[in-house]
């Protein structure tokens, strides 16, 4: 196969295989990690070297060995894997490294006898039992090059316990600027209530995190269905009772969805990613298993129903959308967390510290904006995630002046602190009740947004409380119906009488 080098990558190509160190290459999500890693090997194989690639998971494994078969032949490639015979006298090999440690407890020997060291998903590599394999080579002074696009721990701690060097490969501007990556857009939804959720080894303790986000399920698929029902989604949620919960919701409304979580075994999650890739699954809910080390272009949403507080997490998840692919103008993230305000954009530039007794990642581009006083914004319309300027660049709506309302009532200062709106009549539902049976009629009959802002201002005399922006929408009762069919009636003889 015929593949061209872009100019970063025959950088990142040629300063690996002069590596004498153990260096990290730092390149963001779809930016050739594999493709360079396989230029390595072969290059290396050319100049009679032999190369190892550890790869952490099955998914990761069969994408690099893909490329390598590809790119060096058959008979250069070994398979250090569970299940396959492995041909230790090839000068190139691609290694699961949770099978390596199972079987170098057992021999030395099944140890790749080779003059360099690649590591997919740097950022996992120094676990307790990945770290086992590299200190083996580190001690041999065998270079160990690292790939990852977020090279920190998802504590944030950093990765200086082997490596002694990051190189920044490219940026995600960079990448969007040359078309390699696709621009990101921002939605907000509903947020959980974290009051009681504790923090434990840096980010929220996950039994609690799942309660407080199941409150938020049918928002999440509301959300979807008003903004991106039309797009191949990634979900990702807390724990997988909160993941079978979102399927279970969007499989009600007649959604094509899955769901893929570390209970499956290895034989469905590959018939799920199967028909997840071929598009028979346009929404696939997952737990954290899509959050690296997957490759489908056709991803144009991510919805996120996972609070974190680890910057690797959360640049890890955006990063599944953002590969071009046909006619995708962009990625759309639609954020039911406080990720997007707490830890930035996917197009945010980071600095990285091997450090490993700090916060090894700082995302300099918020720094930058609140030195600036640039909050982001979540539009109170249509919940576009903005900043930079207080009017929103999707519908115009213009993020209001912080202020204090008063009444004076019999010479005291009294706060309005409820909403005045008219009563509605016998037989009516509540205001909160009818602005959610307004949206969702709003939705079901293809109206433009604003008709049931308008509507709902045409019967209660006020506008609907923004308070209720992002709740649930619900069925509409027969009453309201009915009112809706009267008041389509009365503008259609109104524009009859025009004529």
């Amino acid at each position: 196969m015929k593949v061209e080098l872009r100019p970063y990558q025959r950088t990142s190509v040629t300063r690996a295989l002069a590596a004498t160190g153990n260096p990290i290459e730092c390149a963001p999500t779809g930016s050739g990690k594999t493709v360079c890693q396989a230029f390595v090997c072969k290059e290396g194989w050319e100049r009679k070297e032999r190369t190892a690639i550890l790869t952490p998971r099955i998914e990761i494994f069969d994408q690099t060995h893909s490329a390598l078969m590809d790119m060096c032949g058959y008979e250069n490639v070994g398979t250090l894997r569970s299940g396959h015979n492995w041909d230790s006298y090839k000068p190139i090999h691609v290694v699961s490294w949770p099978t390596l440690v199972s079987r170098m407890s057992k021999s030395d020997l099944w140890l790749p006898d080779v003059d360099r060291i690649l590591c997919d998903e740097a950022h996992l590599s120094v676990s307790p039992k990945a770290l086992e394999i590299l200190e083996h080579y580190h001690g041999k002074g065998i270079p160990i090059i690292g790939y990852t696009a977020t090279p920190a721990r998802k504590t944030g701690k950093g990765l200086g316990v082997i490596y002694d060097a990051i190189n920044e490969v490219a940026t995600v501007r960079q990448l969007q600027k040359e078309g390699y990556l696709c621009e990101v857009e921002y939605w907000g939804g509903k947020l959980a209530d974290l009051t009681d959720v504790k923090i434990i080894r840096g980010d929220y303790e996950t039994g609690a995190l799942s309660k407080s986000s199941r409150v938020i399920v049918g928002d999440v698929v509301d959300n979807w269905m008003r903004l991106a029902k039309d797009r191949h989604t990634i979900v990702f949620a807390v724990d997988i009772a909160h993941a079978e919960a979102l399927t279970d919701r969007f499989l009600e409304l007649g959604v094509s969805a899955g769901c893929i979580h570390s209970r499956l075994t290895p034989e469905k999650r590959d018939d799920v990613m199967r028909r997840f890739r071929a598009t028979t699954i346009q929404v696939l809910v997952n737990v954290t298993i899509l959050s690296y080390g997957v490759d489908v272009p056709s991803i144009s949403c991510i919805v996120c129903a996972r609070e974190t507080k680890s910057i690797v997490l959360w640049k890890q998840m955006l990063g599944r959308g953002m590969r071009p692919h046909g006619a995708k103008d962009f990625c759309m993230v639609v954020d039911h967390t406080r990720n997007t305000r707490d830890l930035g954009m996917a197009e945010d530039d980071c600095s990285w510290s091997l450090e490993s007794g700090v916060d090894a990642v700082k995302n300099k581009t918020q720094e930058e904006k609140e030195a600036r006083q640039e909050n982001n914004y979540t539009c109170g319309e249509c919940n576009y995630i903005f900043s930079g300027t207080r009017e929103c660049p999707r519908c115009g709506w213009e993020k209001p002046f912080a202020k204090v309302d008063v009444a004076i009532i019999d010479a005291e200062l009294v706060r309005i602190g409820k909403y005045q709106a008219k009563p509605l009549g016998d037989g009516w539902p509540t205001h909160e009740m009818l602005w959610r049976m307004l949206k969702a009629e709003e939705l079901r009959r293809g109206y433009k947004v604003g008709w049931a802002y308008h509507k709902f201002r045409e019967k209660a005399g006020v506008p609907p409380d923004r308070k209720w922006e992002h709740l649930a929408f619900v069925p509409a009762v027969p009453r309201v119906l009915n009112w809706i069919q009267s008041r389509n009636i009365a503008y259609a003889k109104r524009a009859r009488a025009k004529v």
